[in-house]
């Protein structure tokens, strides 16, 4: 009875977002819960949680941060038409439709998401897409493939809230998702090549494209550290076929006005890796704090705000839209936390067969799909997922890994981004119910289909 118990705070959250309730009621309603369940029935000694709090309420604050930087980032560049900009250089270089949708898919949309999370990577992909000539349905459901590096999204605070539940390093658990992120790169790559039927030059140019991805995000993990190495990985991409592009057409297409539609994001990628190279020599609080994600985001909104006119309105409009996000996101992890203090979370995970890790990818990519977050997901489901591994007597890291991995690129299923993605595609008439549902299947098939190759691979591996 005290396994299902705990499953209520889970349960409710769920039933309020399937019911279409606010992300930041259904957390609310899961967190009160679980204070409940706590009291009752997984009495934790005061000391414990005291300790525990201490140690991952200051994470709350950073994910909230990142967040709301993030956010107010992406507002400041559209207000500023950067992304005019970077769309239109992509749409006069790209030599063919097949190698310019591989630049987008696995370029530009995941460094616009690594950036600033959110999604706005697909706001950025779907125009492009367009101009590319993709078909509404082809460009809605490849700018949702584009969100393959969800695990970095926003310089990874899902993959932060995952390791922190676990009981894990950050930068460990980033490699080890980017190891096990070859199989949904392998998926979206197969994808977009049944998507777009290519000939042989750019059927190898897409492998190439998410090849390279995929090689710079775990170099990157490796070498720097997760938080940018979305970042690094994409913008690998951008480089190295942007290059071939301008050889062959013998022509830049830089202007002034794309030097500073970048700019934010180069200050943001150069002053993080060189921050984070200085906190390495010379370890301090200040240096800890330059190092953050949330410091270099703020730098980067400073930049972009000298560029907007009406930098007071845009702003105060991007923190109005956090507000719920933001308020919904921390009760999520709060409420994670709980369970996974209180050992609600291990009681979760004895409902669950031992040996049975196939099924833990699942829980992530579910809860991604209803909450529309890799973040929301993980604060649900991270502590079930560290007590199925260790029932099974299995390594909690590629487990931990798997479930990332899973319910990272699920959140391209999640409803509310489907449907933001076929009106992106065309933004001059409300989105079509039959085009919705058509990318809406092929999301969830992709969805599944990921699911089922990592738990597979998870449990040939435990």
């Amino acid at each position: 009875m005290t396994p299902l118990l705990a499953l209520a705070p889970i349960m409710l959250a769920i039933a309020l977002l399937v019911l279409k309730q606010s992300s930041w009621i259904a957390a609310t309603a899961g967190v009160i819960t679980a204070c409940l369940a706590v009291v009752f029935f997984f009495p934790t000694p005061m000391s414990v949680l005291l300790t525990s709090g201490a140690d991952y309420f200051p994470l709350i604050l950073e994910v909230a941060l990142i967040l709301l930087f993030g956010m107010v980032l992406a507002r400041l560049l559209e207000a500023a038409g950067s992304m005019r900009e970077i769309s239109a250089w992509v749409e006069s270089a790209a030599p063919s439709r097949a190698l310019g949708v591989a630049l987008v898919v696995f370029g530009l949309v995941p460094f616009a998401e690594s950036v600033t999370g959110f999604g706005i990577g697909v706001t950025i992909g779907v125009p492009v897409l367009r101009l590319l000539g993709c078909s509404l349905r082809q460009s809605a459901i490849l700018g949702l493939l584009g969100l393959i590096a969800v695990p970095w999204g926003a310089l990874g605070p899902g993959t932060t809230v995952a390791a922190a539940l676990a009981g894990l390093g950050v930068d460990e658990l980033g490699v080890a998702t980017a190891w096990i992120n070859a199989i949904p790169v392998i998926i979206v790559a197969a994808s977009v090549i049944l998507i777009m039927r290519p000939g042989l030059v750019s059927y190898l140019g897409i492998a190439a494209a998410a090849a390279l991805m995929w090689t710079g995000i775990l170099a990157a993990s490796i070498v720097i550290g997760m938080a940018p190495a979305g970042i690094i990985g994409s913008l690998l991409v951008i480089a190295v076929m942007g290059a071939l592009f301008i050889i062959r057409r013998r022509r830049t297409g830089f202007t002034r006005q794309l030097g500073i539609a970048v700019l934010p994001y180069a200050t943001l990628t150069i002053g993080l890796l060189l921050a984070r190279a200085l906190q390495a020599a010379l370890p301090s609080l200040l240096t800890q704090i330059v190092a953050s994600p949330p410091f270099w985001l703020a730098v980067a909104c400073l930049i972009a705000a000298l560029t907007v006119v009406s930098r007071g309105t845009v702003i105060t409009s991007a923190i109005r839209s956090w507000t719920p996000i933001g308020a919904g996101t921390a009760a999520f992890m709060l409420m994670g936390w709980i369970m996974t203090t209180s050992g609600m979370s291990t009681a979760i995970g004895s409902l669950v067969p031992a040996g049975l890790v196939l099924l833990t990818p699942w829980l992530t990519a579910t809860g991604a799909v209803i909450t529309g977050s890799n973040t929301g997901a993980n604060s649900m489901f991270t502590g079930t997922i560290d007590a199925v591994a260790t029932n099974s007597h299995a390594s909690a890291l590629p487990v931990v890994a798997a479930g990332n991995a899973a319910g990272s690129l699920a959140a391209l299923a999640a409803p509310p981004r489907v449907a933001m993605s076929v009106q992106m595609a065309e933004p001059s008439t409300p989105a079509s119910a039959n085009d919705i549902g058509w990318v809406q299947g092929r999301s969830l098939v992709v969805a599944g289909a990921n699911a089922l190759c990592l738990g597979i691979w998870i449990q040939f591996m435990a």
